[in-house]
């Protein structure tokens, strides 16, 4: 009886399912305008902070490279610097930007686990896709980068707690009956 007692015998996770179901639009949009303002900030600040290291350090000449550098090159280059340094660290780590956590969404698998480090960079490697902002006027919002990625953004709501009930508190004390 004791080797039973010690064994669980259910799974909790039977019992508490999340349903996996992207986000609202609107949601989606709010998410975008906000990590375009953070991600553009950061980008700014530490294209400015290498160019003044560059040149004080290495040779004035980037102040004229960047002039005349080709726009195309220069799209890629943004690109890159706010996907390495806001998007993908982000997502991986926390599972969700500056924009998702005012939103309260985040960035899951299909199956609603925890994205892998492989598919947040895929997922936003993909972000440079021409007309990526087209593909959530649909019913279904889930973008071009979303499936690249075989992710989803979905809104983020706690699950029940079943080994401490007392931190399910959903409603508040005034509306228990």
């Amino acid at each position: 009886m004791d080797n039973l007692a010690s064994t669980t015998l259910l799974d909790k996770r039977e019992f508490v399912r999340e349903i996996i179901a992207p986000t609202t639009w609107g949601k989606r949009l709010a998410n975008a305008l906000i990590d375009f303002i953070f991600s553009s900030l950061l980008t700014a600040g530490l294209m400015f902070v290498f160019t003044v290291v560059w040149a004080s350090v290495v040779d004035e000449a980037i102040f004229t490279a960047m002039e005349n550098m080709n726009s195309f090159v220069d799209h890629i280059l943004t690109f890159a610097i706010r996907t390495a340094t806001y998007y993908i660290p982000l997502e991986y780590f926390m599972g969700k930007t500056i924009g998702k956590m005012i939103t309260r969404t985040k960035v899951v698998t299909r199956d609603g686990e925890k994205a892998e480090l492989g598919d947040i960079v895929i997922r936003n490697l993909a972000r440079i896709i021409p007309f990526d902002a087209l593909s959530f006027f649909s019913e279904n919002p889930v973008g071009w980068h979303d499936k690249a990625g075989n992710t989803i953004v979905v809104d983020d709501i706690p699950l029940y707690n079943l080994e401490d009930p007392s931190t399910n508190d959903f409603y508040g004390e005034e509306e228990r009956y």
